[in-house]
Parts: structure tokens; C-alpha cells; sequence
């Protein structure tokens, strides 16, 4: 029986250990083509189901042994404190769903996530040995050249992997290109301790991850990320000095190399920038959170739900002259200005402490240890310089958190970081032994079994979610390759596997509208019993599905836009549909008050109204019409679709004046357009332009939103009879 049991708990330890090994490995180099978003949504998947088979092993290894131990420091505490925030800030989100499963919002963010790689944290801190620790940092060094290599070949043009949505510049396995040169730069003085240590072959893996690093930062050259690696190799050199008696000084070339070129490159910069990222500036991004925290000062509006207070809480300002006018970002300018906005006070603070805490010790440790030694190098010398490295990397990814936004690669480097931090400093574990019948064994039998049912729950629904997202964008790909019912069967299954996401619903409705757009231009001028059947059900679906999406995620505009979208384009065919429109318009202004095309689109409703109404009552319609376009353009002068309508209203209530000047401006943001210049040779004239002239073939697409990274359609409005037409599935 104890032979038995020793087996047992060898294979336990075996499998823990091992599916941690993978984890480490597999997430910064992980995508599959499949989902939509190809990166984080595939390694957040593979991050739940190795922590989760790491952590069963480690509970079933306990249960057998009778024991267990931890390593008793104040970083489990932080670490436990900030879990407890996070999932108090999930469940009073504005969007508990997406805070919590990371879709559609941000993936990385994710309460899911979050408490995985808390996990994470406190299997390696509590389980490694220092040798584990080693291990894993070669088996991240692997993984890091596989993900360098790739993305300098990517940089320079040479796209090696077989999949067209990887023939571009920007792609990369890590994710942005900023992410690529951030996580080159962090991981660059750990490769440089181990490089100290490593023996023999071994030192040839950190030598090419060191050079693959240094070719990513002149590829990529950010200024910041300069900045990054001059703090971190300064930092470097200090610490190492101090730990000059434990290997051989002339190792700090290394870092003295790139201290050097950093602050070249950040003087003069003779180096071209490759691929520019467009993001929230600081003051934007600091005057959202600050207001963001105002409303919901505690807890902030959830994990991952930063699109939201972008949207509510953007000046007017950011339309003007910025061509992403139309863009709902979805991180504010770094993530810890995000987790002011998402997280709130108390989960920003436990977040700074989780990241300063290690350090301090971190720093406390290598300064308190005697820095004279013998020349031969010992383990504990060895680890000192590990260390080190940690240290240092620990320091550059904080910085980062300042500077720039997170991803769960990035993410996965900062919690390895610190259970390494703790698994090497914290020398001493507290053993608990369960007796029998005991108190003890009683509870922990009892939170075991509870978090089993609880984990497996989780990888059920992750894996049911997942294949909803594998039905939605073949759904797509069927859509865009012209074949609409097979795309639309497929979407329908995903709503029915996904039940609780709203931005299928949301889809689904448009293709509902464009299958009933579609039956009614091939129905005869008398459709039969079963095509009117036909056209009343799609009509009703599309209605639901966009209702559906709002009752899901009544916080998101988006929702409340497209529920306006589909009644816009039943007015004629429902009664109330015109009035449902602008109450639709009317909600989703409240959560996006300074968005123009929202304007447009209610100014479009009122037009089209007027253009169909009897003489009497047309001019009043107009001023409505022509007050809710005016506002579009007061917020974006360069709107083409919102001035051209607004050229139209103005000619229709005898402005002629304000017409040929909107016209005119027209003309100046579009002089290829053919059709300008004889509406404005018409309004001369005195003839009325919407019987002459044909409607503008420009066409400004409406505001898309980048929560979802992993929702390529997008929503578009035409100005052609300001009535909207759906673009979202092609």
C-alpha cells in the first residue's frame, strides 16, 4: 500500500509539474486559426485547462498524502487580496458576463483569466524548488526564441507561417508589435543571468535569444521600449556590481552594450519606425479613468469594460480631425490606467502592491546577501544571479504596466516573475498534516471537492463557449464567401451554444435583416401564404435577436444602435418602428453621448420621415431632421455621410445658402467625387437637387468597435437616401 502510494504521488507531482512546464512554454508561442481573435482567445483556453489539470494533481497529491505545505510570505496575502477585489469588482461589473469569460471584451482581462494565473502563481511559488525554477526559466527561454525568431522574420517581410492573416508586418505570436519588443525587453535580463550560470551548450540558447532581442528592438523601435531596456540594463549593472564576487565581472558587457545603444537610440534615433500603433493618449486615458472612478469609485465598471467608459466618457473634442473618430477603443493608454477605470481604487492599489512588494524583496534580498565569494560558483551563487535576473525583469515589466497595455503572453511573464521571486527567497514552508476525522482534513476535503466541481464546470462552459466562437466565424466566412444560409445556420449555433453573448445576438439580427432584405426584393407584388409567413419570421427574428443582445448587455451602445438599426429599417413595413428607432438611438446616446454617427443616424430617420410626409407637416419634421445632423457635424466637420444628408435638409427648407456651403465643404473632403459638382451647378441654378443628382458614393462607415477584436464585421451607414443599409455581414 505505501509502494502504491509513493507511485501515486510521484505521478501527482509528475503531471503538476509538467503541465506547468507546458503552460510556460506553449502560451507565449499558442494560436490557432480558427476563433476569431487567433491569439488570446486560443491561449486563454490552454491557460484554463493546464492550471486546472496542474491544479487536480496537486489537490488529489494532497488528499493522498494527508499533507501539504506552503511557503508563508506577505506576496500570498497581496495575492489573495487582490483575487478577492477582482472578483468583487466582476460581480458588481456593468457587464458581469463579459468581465467574467473575457468575451467579447478584453480576453486578458477576464476574472477568469486573472484568477488562473493567481493560480498559477501560487502552484509555482509553493510547489517548485529552486531547481524547478531553473527548468522553467529554460523552458520559457525555448518558447521565447521560437516567438522572437518568428517575429523578426515577420518584421522583415519573411512571412513563414501558412495562414493569410499572418502576411503582415503587425503580426506576431506575442500579439502587438509593441507587446513583441516589450516582452523581448523584459525577458532580456533574465536571458543575461542565465547566460551567467548556464554551462556549456546551454549558454548557446541564451546567447540567440539575447541577439533575436537586440534585433527586435532596432526592428521594432519604439522609444519606449528603448526606454524599457536602458532602465533595465542601468538596474542591471547596478545589482550586478554588487554581486561581483559571484561570477565573472566581465559578463556585464552585456547589459553596458545596451545601456549604451539605448540612450543613443533615444538621443539621436537614426532608425525608422516599421509599424505605427495608434492608442489613447495619457491625458485621455488618465481624464477617462479619473471620471470612470467618480461613478464607481470602488470597484470601477468591471474587469475588461474600459469600451464603456470610453464611450460614455470621451470629450468632443477626440472627433475632431482624429481619424479614428469612429474607433471605440477598448484598453485605455496602459493597463494601469485601465485598472483605474475597470478595477477602481482598491483593485488599483492591490495591483501596485502585488507589483512593488516582490520587488522590495526582491532588491532586499540580493542587497542584504554578502557579495564576496570564491571565484568557483556555487548553487546558492547561482541562484542569486537568477535572481537577479527575476529581479530586473520584474522591475521592467512594472514599468511596462505604466507605459503601455497587457496581454495574456505579457501577463504570464509578470505572475512567473514573482512566484519565481518567492520560490526562491522564501526558504522556509509551514507543513499541515490532516489527520484523520480532523477539522482540518474535513475543510480541505471540502474546498478540494468544491473547487473540483467548480473547475470542471469551467472547462465544460469554456469548452462549449469556445465551439460557439468556431461556429461564429465560420458563420462569417460563409457570409463573405456568399453563402448566407450556411452562414446563417452556423451563427444560429453559436447563439444557442453561447445563449449569453450579446455580440451574436447582435450579429445575428443583421443577418436576419439582410435574409428579409433579401426575401422581399425576390417576393412577388403578391407573396404567397408561405413567403409571407416566411417574411414575418425573419422579420420577428431579427427583431428578437437585437433585442436579445440589448436585454444581455444593456451597457453597451453598440446593443442599443443596432436594435435603432433594425427598427430603421422597418419603418414602412412596422408601425411603431420609426418611433422605436429614435427611443433606441435616444438610450444608446446615454452611453454614448458624443458620438456623431448616432446623431446621423436619428437626423437619417427624421429625413426620411420628411421626404414621405405631406406638405403640411414637412417642415417641422426637417428642423428635427436638420437638428440631430447638425449636432453630427458640430462633433465631426469632416462627417461626409452627416453633411451631405445635412446639404439635403437645407435644401428642402429653402436654405440655399447653407446648402451650397455644406456641399462645398463636401466637395473639399471628396474632389474625386463626380457627383458634387452638379449638385452644386443644381442649387446655383435654383433646381431641386434630389431630383436631379445622384446620392453620394462616399460612404464614412459608423463607429466599429475594438473591444471585440474577435468581431470582424463591422456596422456602416449609407447617406445615398439617409437610410441606413447593413454592411456587417458581406
Amino acid at each position: 500500500m505505501a509502494k502504491e502510494s509513493s507511485f501515486t504521488l510521484k505521478i501527482c507531482d509528475f503531471i503538476t509539474k509538467y503541465s506547468i512546464y507546458a503552460l510556460i512554454f506553449l502560451v507565449p508561442i499558442f494560436f490557432l486559426p480558427q476563433t476569431s481573435e487567433v491569439l488570446d482567445c486560443n491561449k486563454q483556453a490552454l491557460l484554463v485547462l493546464l492550471v486546472f489539470i496542474s491544479l487536480f494533481s496537486a489537490m488529489l497529491k494532497v488528499l493522498v498524502s494527508g499533507k501539504f505545505e506552503i511557503r508563508k510570505n506577505l506576496i500570498n496575502t497581496i495575492a489573495g487580496i487582490f483575487f478577492l477585489i477582482y472578483a468583487l469588482a466582476t460581480i458588481f461589473s456593468v457587464y458581469r458576463c463579459g468581465s467574467f469569460w473575457g468575451q467579447p471584451q478584453q480576453l486578458s482581462e477576464s476574472m477568469i483569466t486573472a484568477m488562473c494565473f493567481l493560480l498559477f502563481y501560487f502552484l509555482v511559488s509553493n510547489i517548485f524548488s529552486k531547481k524547478d525554477i531553473f527548468v522553467s526559466v529554460v523552458v520559457l527561454s525555448f518558447s521565447a526564441v521560437i516567438a522572437e525568431l518568428i517575429g523578426v522574420l515577420q518584421l522583415l517581410g519573411l512571412f513563414v507561417l501558412p495562414f493569410a492573416f499572418t502576411k503582415s508586418l503587425s503580426f506576431n505570436l506575442i500579439g502587438s508589435v509593441g507587446s513583441l519588443g516589450f516582452f523581448a525587453a523584459i525577458l532580456l535580463p533574465l536571458a543575461t543571468a542565465m547566460l551567467i550560470v548556464s554551462k556549456k551548450w546551454w549558454k548557446v540558447l541564451f546567447i540567440l535569444q539575447i541577439i533575436l532581442s537586440g534585433l527586435i528592438f532596432v526592428l521594432v523601435n519604439y522609444p519606449a521600449i528603448w526606454w524599457v531596456v536602458m532602465i533595465g540594463s542601468a538596474l542591471l549593472l547596478v545589482l550586478g556590481v554588487m554581486k561581483r564576487g559571484f561570477f565573472d565581472g566581465r559578463w556585464m558587457s552585456i547589459p553596458m552594450f545596451f545601456l549604451v545603444a539605448s540612450i543613443f537610440l533615444i538621443l539621436l534615433n537614426p532608425l525608422a519606425v516599421r509599424v505605427n500603433e495608434f492608442s489613447l493618449s495619457y491625458a485621455d486615458g488618465f481624464k477617462m479613468g479619473t471620471q470612470a472612478i467618480k461613478e464607481r469609485p470602488i470597484f470601477g465598471s468591471g474587469p475588461g469594460t474600459f469600451a464603456y467608459d470610453f464611450s460614455k466618457f470621451k470629450e468632443a473634442s477626440f472627433n475632431k480631425g482624429n481619424p479614428f473618430w469612429n474607433t471605440t477603443f477598448g484598453k485605455s493608454y496602459s493597463k494601469v490606467l485601465n485598472d483605474l477605470a475597470t478595477l477602481g481604487i482598491f483593485g488599483l492599489l492591490s495591483f501596485l502592491a502585488l507589483m512593488c512588494v516582490p520587488i522590495y524583496y526582491g532588491i532586499k534580498f540580493l542587497v542584504g546577501k554578502n557579495n564576496d565569494g570564491p571565484s568557483q560558483e556555487t548553487p546558492i551563487q547561482a541562484y542569486s544571479i537568477l535572481l537577479l535576473g527575476l529581479t530586473v525583469a520584474l522591475v521592467e515589466q512594472c514599468i511596462v504596466y505604466f507605459i503601455y497595455n497587457s496581454n495574456i503572453s505579457l501577463d504570464l511573464i509578470f505572475f512567473f516573475t514573482i512566484a519565481s521571486l518567492v520560490a526562491i527567497i522564501s526558504e522556509n514552508k509551514k507543513e499541515y498534516v490532516m489527520k484523520q476525522s480532523s477539522v482540518l482534513a474535513l475543510t480541505v476535503t471540502f474546498a478540494f471537492t468544491l473547487i473540483f466541481v467548480f473547475a470542471v464546470g469551467l472547462i465544460v462552459l469554456g469548452g462549449q463557449r469556445y465551439v460557439a466562437e468556431v461556429d461564429y466565424v465560420n458563420g462569417l466566412i460563409d457570409y463573405q464567401n456568399g453563402k448566407s444560409t450556411e452562414g446563417l445556420q452556423k451563427l444560429e449555433i453559436a447563439g444557442s451554444l453561447n445563449p449569453n453573448s450579446d455580440l451574436y445576438f447582435r450579429q445575428l439580427s443583421q443577418a436576419y435583416l439582410l435574409a428579409l432584405n433579401s426575401e422581399l426584393q425576390n417576393s412577388k407584388s403578391k407573396p404567397s401564404d408561405s413567403e409571407q409567413n416566411k417574411i414575418q419570421v425573419l422579420l420577428s427574428n431579427a427583431v428578437n435577436s437585437a433585442k436579445r443582445a440589448k436585454d444581455l448587455n444593456p451597457t453597451d451602445p453598440s446593443n442599443w444602435s443596432q436594435l435603432g438599426y433594425i427598427y430603421q429599417n422597418l419603418v414602412g413595413i412596422s408601425g411603431n418602428a420609426l418611433t422605436w428607432a429614435i427611443d433606441s438611438y435616444e438610450s444608446a446616446l446615454k452611453l454614448d453621448p458624443n458620438n456623431p454617427s448616432l446623431f446621423f443616424q436619428e437626423g437619417s430617420i427624421y429625413l426620411d420621415q420628411a421626404l414621405s410626409s405631406p406638405a403640411d407637416q414637412r417642415g417641422k419634421i426637417l428642423e428635427k431632421s436638420r437638428s440631430e445632423l447638425e449636432k453630427a457635424v458640430s462633433l465631426n466637420h469632416t462627417y461626409s455621410n452627416a453633411i451631405y444628408s445635412l446639404g439635403i435638409v437645407y435644401s428642402a427648407l429653402d436654405k440655399r445658402d447653407e446648402a451650397i456651403n455644406a456641399f462645398t465643404v463636401l466637395q473639399q473632403l471628396n474632389p474625386t467625387n463626380t457627383d458634387i459638382p452638379k449638385i452644386l451647378s443644381n442649387l446655383k441654378a435654383g433646381n431641386p437637387i434630389l431630383q436631379i443628382a445622384n446620392p453620394l458614393k462616399e460612404d464614412i462607415s459608423s463607429p466599429t468597435s475594438t473591444t471585440n477584436k474577435s468581431a470582424p464585421a463591422k456596422e456602416s451607414s449609407s447617406s445615398s437616401s439617409a437610410k441606413s443599409s447593413s454592411k456587417a455581414i458581406k
